[in-house]
């Protein structure tokens, strides 16, 4: 039984006994005057009595209404509780945007509910369309790739890029590939000196660093980086990486970075239109010395590059090298990019009757880009509901020689390009591309030839 029917109950037990009381006085011989004043004393105690009842029966609902609320709230608190206890011992998976994760391009972030590290997943792809002169226009979907990174501890990473080109080997006309373009671990020891090994991406020039085709502002891969630099150019190795920030009285801005690795190097397997046949195989070398690579990179102000990349390597069983220094470099000003890279590679050869090498190959190119985006295109559908879309106008010019083996004349095989593109990014990571490319050749060819033309492509990154 609660407070307010003991209270009810005492309060109707006060009233009976008042109304008993008066009707023994009534049972009493008594004046009219005084009958009319013990009904007006009834009725006020009834009155009062009713009020008291009604005031309450307010209180005790406002009680209630108090200790429902309460109990609301503590259902709330204890669902939340609940919730966070699931979410914690469950994985967390987030889109943090492509190269914007702990390690790694990809954009999607798996965390570890376990406490152990983070992983990451993402990759790219493009499709193109050629219409080159002399030759077939097609539509290729050229290449796929899955990026996988993980964070394991503070301390330990790994990350990996695997392509897949063409539609990979099994693809009908037989012409695709797959292949690891890096796979390997970091073991950080602090920011100057870390180690690194795997299947790494050689660090010689900055295009074979970045040359995801979401990242680049033209289809088409600069002739240097195709046939001197043999972009994707990648090694198994070891080795280090680091960054500096060196104070030069009072001057802070300056970032230098490196990377330095063992690997087994470019073998025999080029010729006098590109260095890309001589990529080693990641299972085995064809010596038994290692080559050495590296870059450093000096920013002296944000936006502003210029790296030089130096090799040396044997490439036969006979100690024969190839040497090669590279130079690269990147400004920016407001909305126009400036981007440049030279690379010059030397073979050693030993004489003998029957071979004639390239012994040298080089080349270069320089492209401008210009960002801007037009407000009025804001409300139309090429800016609406994206945040920063923009438009690029692009212009590169390649130029690259290689020293002739003998196998068509003595001169040097020469290519020179010129492009001129556009393109559109509603994001960061997805472009569509137009350009038309001028070709000239000096005798073999080495890309497109004579052939000028015109090319789009698509690229999105993830």
């Amino acid at each position: 039984m609660n407070v307010f029917n003991i209270k009810v109950m005492v309060l109707w037990g006060m009233l009976v006994f008042a109304l008993l009381a008066t009707l023994a006085m009534l049972a009493t011989p008594v004046q009219a005057d005084d009958v009319s004043e013990l009904k007006m004393m009834v009725e006020q105690l009834r009155s009062d009595y009713e009020s008291k009842i009604r005031t309450l029966e307010v209180k005790i609902a406002e009680l209630e209404k108090t200790q429902e609320q309460k109990v609301n709230e503590k259902v709330a608190n204890l669902s939340d509780q609940i919730k966070q206890e699931i979410k914690d011992e469950t994985m967390n998976v987030e889109y943090v945007g492509r190269h914007n994760a702990p390690v790694g391009a990809g954009g999607l972030v798996v965390e570890n509910p376990f406490g152990f590290g983070n992983v990451s997943l993402g990759g790219y792809m493009d499709t193109e369309y050629r219409d080159l002169d002399g030759a077939e226009s097609t539509f290729n979907q050229h290449r796929w790739i899955i990026n996988i990174g993980a964070e394991v501890t503070d301390r330990v990473r790994f990350n990996s890029e695997y392509e897949i080109e063409y539609g990979g080997t099994d693809s009908p006309g037989g012409d695709g590939e797959a292949k690891v373009e890096q796979a390997y671990i970091d073991y950080l020891v602090n920011e100057m000196i870390n180690l690194r090994a795997g299947a790494l991406l050689v660090p010689f020039g900055r295009y074979n660093l970045y040359h995801d085709s979401d990242l680049q502002d033209l289809t088409d891969r600069p002739i240097v980086a195709r046939d001197v630099i043999p972009t994707t150019w990648t090694e198994a190795g070891y080795g280090f990486f680091g960054e500096f920030n060196p104070t030069l009285g009072s001057y802070e801005d300056l970032i230098l970075n490196y990377e330095i690795y063992a690997v087994n190097g470019l073998d025999n397997g080029f010729s006098d239109t590109g260095l890309s046949g001589a990529k080693s195989s990641l299972k085995t070398d064809n010596n038994d010395n290692k080559a050495v690579v590296g870059r450093l990179v000096a920013s002296p102000l944000l936006g502003h590059e210029v790296g030089v990349s130096g090799y040396w390597g044997e490439y036969n069983g006979n100690e024969n090298a190839i040497s090669g220094i590279g130079f690269d470099t990147l400004n920016t000003f407001g909305p126009l990019e400036v981007l440049s890279e030279y690379a010059y590679f030397g073979v050693e050869e030993t004489p003998t009757a029957s071979s004639d090498l390239a012994n040298y190959f080089q080349g270069a190119y320089v492209q401008l880009n210009y960002h801007f985006w037009p407000e009025f295109f804001n409300e139309t559908f090429l800016g609406r509901k994206f945040e920063h879309p923009t438009f690029t106008l692009v212009g590169r010019y390649d130029w690259a020689e290689i020293h002739d083996d003998g196998d068509a004349g003595s001169d040097p095989n020469e290519e020179q390009r010129y492009t001129l593109g556009f393109n559109y990014r509603p994001i960061d990571s997805f472009v569509v591309k137009f350009e038309y490319q001028f070709n000239d050749k000096t005798n073999e060819a080495l890309e497109a030839g004579d052939s000028d033309g015109f090319i789009t492509s698509v690229a999105l990154g993830f």
